[in-house]
């Protein structure tokens, strides 16, 4: 059976599971046919392999098609991936008139293949002691051996005889079972490795072919059902990528290889609705990756009130099909048990819609659309969960007012169903951010975590609301390393995880991220400014205030007017009086245009400043009002000059926060 992994070169990797080739762990570009050949030319390697061998294995046996310039193009591109010199190949060797061969030295799933034939090696030579005439012939004639002038006779012929007919045999046995327990081992390592992997499903934005750009809510909104659904399927053994990073492929030219290669994925599903009155037609096709086969595909009809008992439908149906065993007893979302009032359901989806776009407007309009689906149908505990998700955005602004009702949303969800992972996580980040009730929070988080193992969002908030605060730093980078493996192209993820870097201390790796956070989503100010607090902390003042000013520049309020003349008024304030100049100006700004979360905060510029008082009575207002960032100060480098003061001491255990914690 050919090697799953095949290491060759400099850092070149041939994966056969993931279909792709990589160099120093990075994907390379190369498409179907090349990469086919290529695998058959390392399967065979050392030997010959003829253009025959490779259009059957490629196009088959009967092909009428002119494939010579095919095959040519493919070798080609192979040889410019490798980089490899067709006048003097280290890799692909052409042999004129018969086909190809590749001669270079493999390494076969990180094990040499001079290792791999020791164990055939030593099975032989056990089976070659044994059959050998000499030595398994009942009498052993032995020279004899003199010393100085006395000769020393012989050993006795019969005891050799003797000797030789029992211990031949178990040395031979030891070899082979020395040989058998060394493949078993290796076989053993690979098999391992292949169970303990999940496979992982990326599902595409559905299609709108309603005609209608009003309609655009409800494709989007039953993606977004669709990946939920899946993701309770079986989270162990399945992990499927979360909305914001499939939304990204909405509308896209990429194929499905490259969609497969950026999410790490498997299988993708792609569909389409149409919606016609109070029917939804909806078409779904489930596509592996590697090779781009279509393994199964479907059309289904349905009322629109019948449309959660099509995801249940098509969750099983994909779940077969990429050879996940459900976990027992298979009830995907628990709300299944429930079919919600059509025109209650329609308003959640509207609602979903509105509220991912995670603007102002649009969060209040989610708002809305979930009150109005809980009018229809009191009894729909998905409506209850976004509108507590709704309320917990709203809160970063005004906590007092939105915190509670997030609360009462949540709890209600789960009267009417438990088993929801949504409101648990919803109820975690309110229990953590405005109750400080740390161990009801934990248990939120973990119930959500326990339901559904694949939603992104309670990996997120376990880690930013809970883990972070709280100064368990590992912790919180696993849960932000889940977050972003099911939701690779989130900008909230990715910045969010650049600042557990930073709050564990981890300087270098919170830049790198910041920078690859910037890379995915250039236009987020958000990040830009979180990479101003560490450049700043860093003492790199100068870079501080151009990742400060260009955040300003990206937001959507009267700061882009005016974003220039701060950026001067920084820079002089620098060049005057050095980082308390910076942090004077900043203190400057804040007072001109109140508090803007995101950019420095109050308490911060005031401990930059050494304003010990003033940045205790903003610490103790934080508190008070629950203001978004308050539950950080006890891992805050900001914070250090004031940890000896015992107000702050007090206030840290006040908030139920250990007070020596900074980071693990």
């Amino acid at each position: 059976m050919p090697a799953d992994v095949v290491k060759f070169g400099d850092g070149l990797e041939l994966d056969r599971n993931s279909y792709e080739l990589r160099r120093a762990g990075r994907a390379l570009k190369l498409e179907r046919i090349p990469l086919d050949i290529l695998l058959l030319l390392v399967e065979r390697r050392g030997g010959l392999v003829s253009r025959e061998d490779i259009v059957a294995k490629i196009w088959g046996k009967d092909v009428f098609l002119d494939t010579d310039n095919s095959i040519n193009s493919a070798i080609r591109k192979i040889r410019q991936v490798l980089k490899d010199d067709p006048e003097n190949p280290v890799f692909v060797q052409t042999v004129t008139g018969k086909g190809y061969r590749f001669i270079a030295a493999v390494t076969d799933n990180g094990v040499p293949r001079a290792q791999q034939e020791d164990a055939g090696k030593l099975a032989m030579n056990a089976q070659a002691l044994q059959s050998d005439p000499v030595i398994s012939s009942d009498r052993v004639e032995k020279p004899v051996r003199q010393t100085g002038t006395t000769e020393v006779a012989p050993v006795s012929s019969t005891w050799t005889s003797w000797k030789l007919r029992w211990i031949v045999p178990l040395v031979s046995l030891v070899l082979l079972l020395a040989a058998g327990a060394y493949m078993f081992r290796v076989r053993a390592r690979s098999s391992s490795a292949a169970a303990q992997r999940r496979v992982m499903l990326a599902v595409l934005p559905f299609a709108n072919l309603s005609n209608d750009p009003e309609q655009e809510y409800f494709s989007d909104g039953l993606t977004e059902e669709t990946i939920t659904d899946l993701g309770e399927l079986n989270p162990e053994r399945l992990g499927v990528i979360a909305r914001t990073s499939s939304t990204a492929y909405k509308h896209t030219s990429k194929t499905i290889a490259q969609i497969g290669r950026e999410l790490g994925v498997d299988y993708i599903l792609e569909g389409s609705v149409r919606r016609e009155g109070g029917v939804a037609r909806v078409s779904a096709q489930l596509i592996r990756v590697k090779d781009q086969v279509h393994l199964w595909a479907h059309n289904y009809e349905r009322e629109t009130g019948g449309l959660l008992a099509l995801q249940n439908e098509l969750g099983k149906a994909i779940a077969q099909q990429v050879q996940v065993k459900l976990a027992p007893p298979y009830g995907g979302r628990s709300t299944n048990k429930y079919a919600p009032n059509p025109d209650a359901y329609e308003l959640y989806l509207r609602g979903r819609f509105y509220l991912n776009q995670r603007t102002w407007p649009e969060i209040d309009e989610s708002t809305k659309c979930f009150e109005q689906s809980i009018e229809k149908d009191p009894g729909f505990a998905l409506a209850y969960a976004g509108l507590a998700d709704s309320y917990l955005a709203n809160a970063i602004g005004s906590p007092q007012d939105f915190y509670p009702k997030a609360k009462a949303a949540a709890s209600r969800a789960l009267e009417l169903d438990d088993d929801l992972a949504e409101p648990h996580a919803a109820l975690g980040a309110e229990k953590a951010d405005f109750e400080y009730d740390w161990k009801g929070a934990e248990q939120e988080f973990k119930r959500a975590i326990e339901l559904n193992p694949n939603y992104a969002e309670a990996h997120f908030r376990y880690a930013w609301t809970y883990l972070i605060p709280l100064g368990k730093s590992e912790q919180a980078i696993a849960e932000m390393k889940k977050a972003l493996e099911l939701d690779p192209f989130s900008r909230m993820y990715n910045t969010i995880f650049g600042l557990t870097y930073f709050y564990a201390r981890k300087y270098d790796q919170a830049e790198e991220q910041f920078k690859k956070a910037i890379e995915l989503n250039p236009d987020f100010f958000v990040t830009r400014y979180h990479l101003a607090w560490l450049y700043s902390h860093l003492g790199q003042y100068q870079n501080a205030i151009t990742e400060l000013t260009k955040g300003r520049l990206l937001t959507s309020d009267d700061r882009i007017k005016i974003a220039a003349s701060e950026d001067a008024a920084l820079r002089r304030a620098f060049a005057t009086e050095g980082a308390l100049g910076f942090w004077q100006q900043i203190q400057r700004e804040n007072e001109k245009f109140g508090r803007s979360v995101g950019e420095f905060d109050t308490p911060q510029v005031y401990a930059r400043l050494g304003e010990r008082e003033k940045a205790l009575e903003e610490l103790q207002r934080n508190y008070e009002e629950r203001r978004a960032l308050g539950t950080l100060l006890n891992v805050d480098p900001a914070f250090d000059s004031l940890r000896s003061d015992q107000r702050f001491g007090d206030l840290v255990r006040r908030m139920g926060l250990t007070p020596s914690a900074k980071a693990e």
